[in-house]
């Protein structure tokens, strides 16, 4: 684990930024009495962590996602004594620049609306920025306002250059394309998925906590079966996330706090002869990535 520069400088210089899990954590409040944010990139094949450190003005309960060689980080509360709630959101946007990290983080043009934990995915060179609470505006692409309903975590689907969402109120499931700026209804009833998705060999792949994985065939439209050759060794907490590595595999992972560090389940997916899903856990325990001592929130 290294917070140093140019360490983190020739490491991004061998790695493409998606191949890496980016978190943003909370520093033990110093001598100061203020707490410090970083930005940590979780290498998935080696386990290792880099640190690069926030600007000490950047907001917290932000979001950040790679979007070209750039990391931008979006959104967040500030604390405003004149509101009754003593926060607000803010619309800030954070670039760092991972083939020049010595010039370090920069403050650049600022979002259409405020937004706290917003979701936010990049595909195309622009950057789509969700909100799943109230707010003025529920989505926007960087610097082109759209107009959509309140919704679940969005999942990318790159190979027909789209963005798939879930409206809570309706049920209904929808694709936004943004090559040519439309939007099309695939299905008027679909079970929602409240923490994450994701997309392998035209299977939607959603996770629900408790409810364990579900399976959708984006080119039949039907719901598939899915089979587990065995049990999760362990029980995933609320807010675990699905990443897709490629190769019919995907991890679940989320953060425990208690040991503060990353953990994960690494699990491999392949269509079965009934026209169901298989799904088979490698490892008997969970993958650590632990993390420094003084990190107080991930």
């Amino acid at each position: 684990m290294s917070s140093d520069t140019s360490d983190s400088s020739s490491y991004f210089d061998r790695r493409e930024p998606d191949e890496l899990i980016r978190a943003l954590v909370e520093k033990w409040q110093g001598t100061d009495g203020e707490k410090t944010l970083g930005l940590h990139f979780i290498d998935r094949e080696s386990n290792k962590v880099f640190i690069k450190a926030m600007p000490p003005d950047a907001p917290s309960n932000s979001t950040a996602v790679s979007c070209g060689n750039h990391v931008y980080v979006i959104g967040g509360i500030c604390e405003n004594d004149a509101n009754p709630s003593g926060k607000d959101d803010v619309n800030d946007v954070f670039q760092l620049d991972l083939k020049d990290l010595e010039h370090g983080w920069r403050k650049t043009t600022s979002m259409l609306f405020p937004r706290s934990f917003p979701h936010v995915l990049a595909a195309e060179g622009k950057i789509y920025v969700f909100e799943c609470m109230d707010s003025e505006s529920f989505g926007e692409v960087y610097d082109i306002t759209i107009d959509i309903s309140v919704l679940c975590v969005p999942v990318l689907d790159s190979s027909r250059s789209r963005i798939l969402v879930h409206c809570y109120a309706s049920g209904t499931l929808y694709a936004y394309y943004y090559d040519r700026k439309s939007w099309v209804c695939l299905e008027k009833k679909f079970c929602s998925w409240f923490d994450s998705a994701a997309i392998v060999d035209d299977v939607l792949y959603t996770y629900i906590y408790n409810c364990s994985l579900e399976a959708y065939n984006l080119l039949d439209k039907k719901h598939l079966p899915i089979k587990w050759s065995s049990e999760f060794p362990v029980v995933e907490p609320p807010g675990s996330t699905l990443y897709r590595l490629g190769n019919g595999k995907l991890i679940l992972g989320w953060v425990n706090n208690l040991h503060r560090g990353f953990e994960c389940i690494r699990f491999n997916i392949w269509c079965n002869e009934q026209g169901g899903i298989h799904a088979a856990v490698e490892h008997q325990s969970a993958i650590t990535v632990p993390y420094p001592e003084d990190i107080s929130g991930i």
